[in-house]
């Protein structure tokens, strides 16, 4: 099944609610900016939080975002457990401190997202390109992080206890040298050529 086929009118199974208000938004009665064969975008986010004003704070648990396009849409403090973001455009996004426990980022595309104090405890994002994203403070407890790409991605301050890094990629990744201690012989790749921060 292609993912176009995947997305066809089919938004019912995603709800929005929102912290500020209270407001629950469903997707059930919404109409995509696009063609509805097509994934969400950041316009169709933006479009349907428009009552509440805006997106930092949405809760979109278990959607179903697989290939949307939510590049420099604002995230932060959402809640996303469990969400399906499989291939995901996530480019420039900020999601500093929201709750990714759970979801599903494999594949998808966050170079230079803002994943800040995030809590990405059991978050898929295996081959997720996250060239200079920002993981300063996050969680990655028993993240699956297995061939990622953080190449110049700051890590500092960031829990990775339990966290698969097999064939991750780290090369100037930013570090304090203690955090990179950790970090050998855990299938890290270029682990020595990460940028280590003075304390």
């Amino acid at each position: 099944m292609s993912n176009r086929l995947f997305f066809l009118a089919r938004y019912y199974c995603i709800t929005a609610i929102y912290f500020a208000r209270g407001t629950t938004l469903s997707l059930e009665s919404y109409t995509s900016t696009n063609d509805m064969s097509q994934p969400l975008t950041r316009a169709d986010i933006e479009k349907l939080v428009q009552e509440v004003g805006e997106t930092a704070g949405a809760r979109l648990d278990q959607a179903n975002l697989m290939a949307a396009n939510l590049s420099e849409t604002n995230l932060s403090k959402a809640s996303l457990v469990g969400t399906n973001l499989c291939g995901a455009n996530l480019i420039a996004v900020n999601l500093s401190e929201a709750n990714l426990s759970e979801a599903d980022l494999i594949g998808s595309n966050c170079i230079v997202a803002n994943f800040s104090g995030a809590d990405l405890s059991k978050a898929n994002l295996s081959r997720a390109m996250l060239l200079m994203s920002n993981l300063t403070g996050s969680t990655l407890e028993k993240a699956n992080l297995n061939g990622a790409y953080l190449s110049r991605a700051n890590i500092r301050e960031a829990t990775l206890c339990e966290a698969t890094l097999s064939g991750a990629i780290m090369k100037d990744a930013r570090m304090s040298e203690i955090e990179q201690a950790l970090l050998y012989n855990r299938g890290v790749i270029d682990l020595d050529q990460a940028r280590v921060i003075a304390e």
